[in-house]
């Protein structure tokens, strides 16, 4: 019996060193700028909705104040027919004086009789500054909204007469721009009621 010799040929595979170093790095700087960019994206469209989000507030604020303007003129319909609620405008009323008397109930005490002229300057203060309270007031057009904010009342006629029709508007500042307040708009909310 013959004995074979094999013999295998083995062959070493070496790798030959990369030429390309550094590429692992540029990449990761590459994927880093393209992220910053997206999240640089996101950000301005979280401000641009926060500022879409703080307009839509202070409208719905101005439209439930328009209407409650317009809810107390129909109630004090006498008052209203008779003028005193025209030219009225928000920012002339001194919210740091409650009137006598005092229409309503509040925590100070109860509520005052009131004939139609004084409701009707009680229903202004309110609107304008709130109801009063052991701190003062505590809403209306001078709390619910920015500063600057302000509500007129005024008749639609030339000449006004008990049935004419009434415009209450609202106003108030705005940032156009949702980081920077320095340009700003007036935004207004206008309801028109006859009484």
């Amino acid at each position: 019996m013959a004995i074979v010799n094999c013999k295998l040929d083995q062959t070493v595979l070496v790798r030959q060193p990369s030429r390309q170093r550094g590429l692992g790095v540029i990449e990761v700087l590459v994927a880093l700028v393209v992220i910053s960019f997206g999240v640089l994206g996101m950000t301005g469209l979280q401000l641009t909705g926060m500022k879409q989000s703080a307009s839509g507030l202070s409208r719905a604020k101005a439209l439930l104040l328009s209407e409650n303007m317009a809810t107390r003129m129909r109630i004090n319909r006498d008052a209203a027919r008779a003028q005193s609620y025209n030219s009225f405008d928000s920012r002339l009323v001194d919210c740091s004086i409650k009137p006598d008397p005092y229409c309503q109930a509040h925590q100070a005490g109860s509520a005052q009789s009131c004939n139609t002229a004084e409701l009707a300057v009680f229903d202004m203060y309110s609107v304008a500054c709130g109801d009063f309270g052991s701190t003062g007031t505590n809403a209306g057009v001078a709390g619910m909204l920015p500063d600057g904010a302000a509500m007129l009342v005024s008749c639609d006629d030339a000449v006004c007469t008990t049935d004419s029709s009434y415009t209450i508007s609202v106003s108030w500042p705005e940032s156009l721009n949702a980081s920077n307040d320095a340009s700003q708009a007036d935004r207004q909310v206008q309801l028109r009621m006859r009484p």
